[in-house]
């Protein structure tokens, strides 16, 4: 199929895009179009207005300060998995981002599409949320921050308002002694992840001083494990792990053609013992 007719928009500037998008609230953005343009020619989606923004200058930066990572929306996907200064920074953006689609895709698809799109079953998500990420939002009314873990609402629903666009991704820096973990079941190489876990571990004199845990597909929308109150002061042994993975019991996802609700329940204990055994593991490297 093709797409619907639709009026086409190619700015060059950040404040022309915006401008154009307070014009249309109602437009779509297209970016690296992994995910819109499909939509477009299955007629999923037929926007009246599409705001192309790979000629807009400025957001395709990626800065690393002090263990900082700051990411501009229109980065591509394996730009940043390939960047070394940012794996060793924070190398779960590598670990979850490796998962991402194919290695074709990833050359297309940007950062700010894919954490505006908010697909349920999106690495770069649950990445976001356990490193503790700020997303920027940008109108042509001003600029705010959203926390990572307050801006996935649901499946392709955000906190984004009317006219706003994601400009780019800020990670903070690492705590020392922190190390990191992410498993992820698909039924086909490298397709959507059916559940995954991303965990991230931070060890003061031989135990936990911080933990996270960030489930794929357990809930409608990314859903952030209180690990840290399970595991703090304590080793992460088996006894420790199992605590975390009792606390899943009252997770109820939704079933769907691709899986029931239940199946993926229990790939979400297993994969969160896998995250965070590994995230111990390097955690412990890391301090010593």
């Amino acid at each position: 199929m093709k797409p619907a007719p639709f009026a086409y928009h190619a700015p060059t500037a950040l404040d022309e895009a915006l401008a154009l998008l307070a014009a249309e609230p109602e437009a779509r953005l297209l970016a690296g179009g992994q995910s819109l343009v499909p939509r477009m020619r299955l007629r999923v989606e037929k926007p009246a207005v599409v705001i192309d923004l790979n000629r807009v200058e400025g957001l395709d930066g990626i800065a690393v300060d002090g263990g900082a990572v700051t990411v501009g929306a229109l980065v591509r996907q394996q730009a940043l998995v390939d960047d070394e200064a940012v794996f060793r920074a924070h190398p779960l953006i590598r670990l979850a981002g490796s998962h991402a689609g194919f290695h074709t895709t990833r050359h297309r698809g940007t950062v700010g599409g894919s954490i505006a799109f908010a697909a349920p079953w999106a690495e770069l998500s649950a990445t976001a949320i356990t490193l503790g990420a700020t997303i920027t939002a940008r109108s042509s009314a001003g600029e705010r921050a959203i926390a990572a873990g307050d801006f996935f609402l649901g499946p392709h629903q955000t906190a984004l308002a009317a006219g706003e666009m994601v400009t780019q991704v800020r990670f903070p820096a690492a705590d020392a002694g922190t190390g990191f973990g992410f498993h992820e079941a698909s039924p086909r190489w490298r397709d959507y992840a059916t559940a995954a876990a991303s965990a991230s571990i931070t060890v003061r004199d031989g135990a936990v001083a911080d933990a996270r845990l960030t489930l794929l597909r357990a809930a409608p929308a990314p859903l952030q494990v209180d690990a840290a109150s399970i595991l703090a002061g304590r080793a992460v042994d088996e006894a420790a792990i199992a605590d975390v993975v009792a606390a899943l019991d009252g997770i109820d996802p939704p079933d769907d053609v691709e899986a029931s609700g239940r199946h993926r329940a229990r790939l979400a204990r297993t994969l969160t013992e896998r995250a965070l055994a590994d995230a111990w593991a390097n955690a412990k490297e890391a301090a010593a």
